[in-house]
């Protein structure tokens, strides 16, 4: 069936009072979908909905052949991240590690956290950026170098997280010496992506009696 924009207007109209389960074409006489247009489409008022991702959380794609169609948004921006080479730092001064303190690498944030070690002074933690919408378990080997000791291989190991824990730090390597250092190497399930992760914690200067540390996290993400 072929019409033209006034008869579109029409058919519209008839939509609102009754459902119509024929295919509609403009401007084609074989339409392949409930509404086919072979031509340019245009609108004229869109509302800015960039601050409301939560509900409008779908972006529109179409193929080679004109189909309309839509994927997750938090889909797309991990495909786009996926393809992105980075390289992040994070540095900050003080008495005691900073929980809050995260380097966003990624699918990952990177913090240091006061060790529950007596004697001890930080512990390594991970968690990821977005709800990954089903359980995931990434994988890492992680190798350290505390006092005279060269740079050897510590362990091997998973961290899982689901849609109700992916915020919340977890424990990647624990007990760390203050001018002790921590090589990690990580990956996502599912993605071509590989981490490498450099954490380091020494003392910076000195405030009377008091010391201050310099922590340091450095990310590359291939």
């Amino acid at each position: 069936m072929k019409i033209n924009i006034k008869k579109l207007v029409f058919f519209m109209s008839m939509m609102l009072s009754a459902n119509i389960y024929a295919q509609v074409g403009i401007n084609t006489d074989e339409p392949t979908r409930m509404l086919d247009v072979d031509g340019n489409l245009k609108v004229r008022s869109l509302g800015d909905k960039s601050s409301n991702t939560t509900t409008y959380n779908r972006v529109l794609v179409t193929d080679n052949l004109g189909n309309i169609d839509a994927i997750n948004l938090t889909d797309l921006k991990n495909q786009i991240n996926e393809e992105i080479v980075e390289n992040k730092l994070i540095y900050y001064t003080g008495t005691a590690p900073i929980s809050s303190e995260k380097l966003t690498c990624g699918r990952f944030q990177f913090s240091f956290r006061p060790s529950t070690t007596p004697g001890k002074n930080l512990d390594i933690m991970v968690n990821l950026v977005d709800n990954p919408n089903q359980e995931v378990t990434a994988y890492y080997t992680i190798f350290r170098k505390w006092g005279n000791y060269n740079l050897k291989y510590y362990k091997a190991n998973g961290k899982t997280f689901t849609t109700s824990n992916y915020a919340t730090p977890q424990l990647l390597c624990p007990q760390l010496d203050k001018n002790s250092t921590g090589e990690v190497y990580l990956s996502y399930p599912g993605e071509a992506n590989y981490y490498r992760v450099y954490f380091l914690g020494r003392e910076n200067h000195r405030v009377g009696q008091t010391v201050h540390n310099s922590y340091t996290i450095t990310c590359e993400k291939f």
